[in-house]
């Protein structure tokens, strides 16, 4: 635009020939006359996509418009261009006219496409835009004790369906996860969610409504291509959708307090709730729920070919006892790595342990606060150059009992040896068969430490011992009498005769 008005500059105020124009500008001739001579700047119309316009390719458009419709529906490198709308119009439908014809109208209805999706008011909701939001809510963990949950919840104002996913938290990885489950549990995508201002999406809000968002949402928001909007600070409204259904389904599938054991077994139960919520009457339309849904289902987008994994890395120092920090809550990793830099895979229900690329530890994620996890295999090894040292470890209650025992009973070379045998016993990973092979010494009165080492070696690494081989061969009969004269003259038979 500023080229235009530099050019019209040139021709009213400076007097400017066309030519002196065109080579002040480097712009070609025709260029130059037709900015400098314009007098009518007004925006052009919308372009002209009615049937009537188009004669011979008229009867063809309705086609047309449901490829283009559909194509809005999946990523972009497998839409139609131009020239395969033509060459399936010519192939399937028999369409006579040119090509030109056809790229005047796909040009001119994708603008028009553009421009109505644009044009959505803030509060309009198209057919399977969604809404979403945490609600807390109180349950009782396996051993009765009362903890704080958080719902997440998606809806879909047109129909007034909803999902409802539960976690311990309300943390990136938990919106993510839960988002990613009903995604999967629908089979699709709404293609707009609308959501606060939460910190785990929004790092900030600049002037004019501008967001900046945080890494990992926008890796999700950009896999599974949904447009996100926000509401504006302060204006829970913007989204009473989602408020609502959140307050409804904590007085109904949250009453009476749920015990809680496992998060997947009770998000299962959610969606089956969900689904049976689904068949009352809409509020409003006075028809089943369900039935309205059907339109917002037939909106959503495809899944992606691949599902998105949820985690965050952190980069953590190893302290000197090897243990590294996660929200307060301390992991345990072997002592060898003290001082080391590890990389934490961290889910929304466990972390993983990498060093040099290589898993050296995982525990279930707590959401507890300045607590400390271990796992006594970690430190077997340490334990075989400080035997004495093994009943006084923080972990020795951790270990299985009767090995316990064991330990506590051995004393000097003993415990040494027994430590390495356990060592040993860990590191092929069978930490499972430990007490029994005590129970095997025990049974056969034996518990020094070649025996035990012997029961352990009955036990994991079993001789084996093929089944004889069985041919069903039949053998042939031989019909074969031996005359036995021509050893009569070897052992001088005739002069005995």
């Amino acid at each position: 635009m500023a080229q235009k008005n530099y050019i019209k500059d040139l021709y009213e105020n400076q007097e400017k020939s066309l030519n002196e124009i065109a080579k002040i500008t480097g712009l070609n001739y025709r260029t130059v006359r037709k900015y400098a001579h314009k007098d009518d700047w007004n925006d052009e119309h919308l372009p002209n996509i009615q049937a009537e316009s188009y004669p011979i390719l008229g009867d063809f458009i309705p086609i047309i418009d449901q490829w283009l419709e559909d194509d809005t529906k999946i990523p972009r490198k497998q839409r139609h261009t131009i020239w395969r709308i033509y060459c399936r119009l010519r192939d399937e439908e028999k369409f006579l006219g040119s090509y030109s014809s056809v790229k005047r109208y796909v040009r001119k209805k994708k603008f028009a496409m553009s421009s109505q999706t644009d044009g959505y008011l803030p509060l309009a909701h198209p057919h399977g835009s969604g809404q979403v939001d945490f609600g807390e809510h109180i349950y009782n963990d396996a051993s009765s004790k009362v903890r704080t949950g958080y719902a997440l919840t998606l809806s879909f104002p047109n129909s007034n369906k909803g999902y409802t996913q539960d976690f311990p938290a309300q943390n990136q990885e938990c919106l993510l996860e839960g988002m990613k489950q009903i995604f999967e549990h629908m089979g699709g995508v709404p293609p707009v969610i609308r959501f606060d201002n939460m910190s785990t999406a929004v790092v900030k809000v600049l002037d004019h409504g501008e967001r900046v968002l945080t890494d990992g949402f926008t890796r999700f928001m950009l896999h599974y291509r949904f447009k996100a909007e926000f509401c504006n600070p302060a204006a829970g409204n913007e989204k009473g959708n989602v408020e609502n259904k959140v307050g409804y389904s904590r007085r109904n599938a949250f009453v009476p307090v749920p015990t809680i054991t496992s998060f997947d077994t009770f998000n299962e139960q959610l969606f089956d709730w969900c689904e049976q919520d689904a068949q009352r009457l809409h509020y409003k339309h006075q028809i089943e729920i369900q039935e309205l849904w059907e339109a917002d289902r037939e909106a959503l987008l495809p899944l992606p070919e691949h599902p998105f994994s949820v985690f965050r890395y952190e980069s953590l120092a190893v302290n000197k006892y090897g243990f590294v920090t996660i929200d307060t809550n301390k992991y345990g990793l072997s002592p060898a790595l003290s001082r080391e830099i590890v990389q934490a895979k961290i889910y929304y229900d466990c972390i993983e342990f990498y060093h040099d690329h290589t898993l050296v530890g995982s525990y279930k994620r707590s959401y507890e606060t300045h607590q400390e996890y271990y796992d006594w295999k970690q430190y077997v090894g340490v334990l075989c150059r400080k035997p004495g040292g093994v009943s006084h470890t923080r972990f020795f209650n951790q270990m299985p009992p009767l090995w316990q025992q064991h330990l506590h009973q051995a004393q000097g070379q003993a415990r040494k040896s027994a430590l390495q045998l356990l060592d040993e016993i860990v590191q092929d990973g069978n930490a499972t068969f430990c007490d029994e092979v005590l129970e095997l010494a025990h049974e056969n009165g034996r518990t020094d430490a070649d025996s035990v080492r012997q029961c352990y070696y009955m036990i994991a690494k079993k001789e084996h011992r093929p089944e004889p081989l069985t041919l069903d061969i039949t053998t042939p009969d031989l019909h074969y009498t031996p005359n036995l004269s021509a050893y009569d003259g070897l052992i001088g038979g005739d002069l005995h005769g």
